[in-house]
């Protein structure tokens, strides 16, 4: 009867404890000039993949979306329709085998009572065989008004398997070149397009200075955001009527800010964390990424600015 229990118990202690968070979106801005950039076509990339791969990334900058909008326009180069930039570049993978040897231990000699019990084994090499794979990608944009090379990146994935007759590799060729390609496409688009986020970002549970009354109100604030973050938003927010907020306060509002898109005032927040002595890595976190969904609504209002919409 106590073996159940036992287990039980271990399970309870091996599993993590759910961290009480608060959900922040926002968006990473491009990191290429390419405000001014709205109608794009992407040209067959050089190489055996190279119309595979320039599919993909036709697809995944079309795919592209901010604020409810297109990001860019896609144009077929063969179209003869006006760009404003033309994608090209290479991509090519290789892959080489060869022949390698690997160590084993054999068993020479079992013992007569225990035919499954080995008393004396030597060391012998087994044949197998090693492969390296790489895939490289380059990508190039220009500006077709003035010819500037406004983007150009090389991408690189390596990959290295070795198998022999007791052990098989973990994944073909095939798969591992289409996965690395699909990565760098990626890259590619993140580099060139905004991408969103929606995170959950752990508060901060420390009641130390907080009188009784207080840091009760504070650790229920603290459960509420399992389920109702906006009224654990409003408690934290009540606490700072009485009483001087404490870091760990000052750093939950600035959470609420963020997560309320008002970001001066998660700044502010954030601020007040890090002169009331907060160590938390969160803040320094917490203020990049407000700087880069910043630039990225910038980015934006540039570009609607050209496009002629509200």
């Amino acid at each position: 009867m106590l073996r159940p229990l036992f287990a039980a118990t271990i399970l309870c202690l091996a599993a993590p404890a759910m961290a009480e968070t608060l959900p922040i979106s926002g968006s990473d801005p491009a990191s290429a000039n390419v405000n001014d950039l709205l109608r794009l076509a992407v040209d067959r990339f050089e190489g055996t993949d190279g119309a595979a791969v320039a599919q993909r990334l036709e697809a995944a900058l079309g795919a592209a979306r901010f604020d409810g909008r297109s990001y860019y326009r896609i144009v077929a180069p063969e179209s003869g329709a006006p760009i404003d930039a033309l994608l090209t570049g290479t991509t090519r993978a290789a892959v080489e085998e060869v022949p390698v040897t690997e160590k084993r231990k054999k068993c020479t000699e079992y013992d007569p009572a225990d035919k499954n019990k080995c008393v004396k084994e030597v060391e012998v090499d087994i044949r197998c065989r090693r492969r390296t794979i790489t895939v490289t990608t380059t990508a190039r944009l220009v500006a077709i008004k003035d010819g500037s090379i406004r983007y150009t990146r090389p991408l690189s994935a390596r990959d290295q398997q070795t198998w022999c007759p007791d052990r098989a590799a973990s994944r073909t060729a095939e798969d591992y070149v289409e996965w690395a390609e699909g990565d760098q496409v990626q890259a590619i688009r993140r580099d060139l397009a905004p991408i969103g986020y929606a995170i959950d970002v752990r508060v901060d549970e420390n009641r130390k200075g907080l009188a009784k009354p207080a840091a009760d109100s504070f650790k229920e604030a603290v459960r509420l955001t399992k389920s109702d973050p906006s009224a654990a938003c409003e408690a934290w927010a009540g606490l700072t009527r009485a009483a001087e907020p404490t870091a760990a306060l000052a750093f939950n509002l600035g959470l609420c800010a963020e997560m309320d898109r008002d970001f001066d005032a998660a700044i502010d927040w954030y601020g007040q964390a890090q002169r009331l002595g907060s160590k938390n890595r969160d803040i320094g976190e917490g203020i990049a990424r407000i700087d880069r969904h910043r630039r990225a609504l910038a980015d934006w209002a540039a570009r609607k600015r050209l496009m002629g919409v509200n």
